[in-house]
């Protein structure tokens, strides 16, 4: 886990934006909270599985171990953040939309690292890596962004505890999770092996099934703070 400061951020897309759902771009000030480093892996939730006698998701033929645990429905996730919890005495849960967003900017604009694609840089459909466009990556396999945080931008697309919103008009400029919205469909963050250029902006935003399981989404945990 890597316990992040708190702070204010400018929160989707600018007004010129033709991704309507990511707009208004709004300030969110958040708390300081800590989020898992790396996304989880097959590793962690394979023992999750094996304790409480959950289905062992599949690996699509790529290897289990520190790659991300993938074929993973928004339920599988949040009874593992629940396991966890009740193994550690610390409360976990799925990171928001605003906290997942805040965790992958990192104080930056575009890509954390500039603003081009560059080599190696992450795993996607163009990112110059041996996985790109085909599999996950082992966690780790690349720079991490300036807070510290693996695979915010690739390898795979994350579950995060918010309901759908289809826009953030109204959205709260404070709390870590803004309430209500679509439950019948839930959201994840960021991008994939699969994502092409575009596909890479940290304020994307995709709806899912709670039961969708796909070989491109996984997750990572936040611990809440006491």
């Amino acid at each position: 886990m890597v316990k992040l400061p708190g702070g204010t951020f400018q929160m989707g897309s600018k007004s010129s934006s033709t991704y309507y759902d990511e707009r208004p771009q709004h300030k969110v000030t958040l708390q300081s909270f800590s989020i898992s480093q790396y996304e989880i892996t097959f590793e962690e939730y394979d023992l999750f599985a094996t304790k409480t006698g959950s289905t062992l998701p599949e690996d699509n033929g790529w290897g289990r171990g520190k790659r991300p645990v993938i074929n993973v429905s928004w339920k599988d996730a949040t009874d593992y953040t629940q396991w966890l919890s009740e193994q550690t005495g610390y409360n976990y849960r799925l990171p928001s939309e605003r906290e997942w967003e805040y965790a992958a900017a990192a104080g930056k604009d575009n890509y954390w690292w500039g603003f081009q694609v560059d080599k190696n840089k992450a795993n996607c459909s163009v990112c110059g890596s041996q996985w790109d466009g085909k599999q996950t990556a082992p966690v780790g396999s690349f720079p991490p962004n300036p807070f510290g945080l693996y695979d915010t931008i690739g390898n795979v697309l994350e579950w995060t505890i918010s309901c759908f919103h289809s826009s953030y008009i109204n959205a709260p400029s404070t709390g870590h999770i803004w309430k209500g919205g679509d439950c019948s469909k839930k959201i994840a963050r960021g991008s994939s092996f699969r994502s092409n250029k575009n596909a890479l902006r940290r304020t994307i935003r995709h709806k899912f099934r709670p039961n969708a399981r796909i070989v491109s989404l996984g997750f990572r945990v936040v611990r809440e703070e006491e």
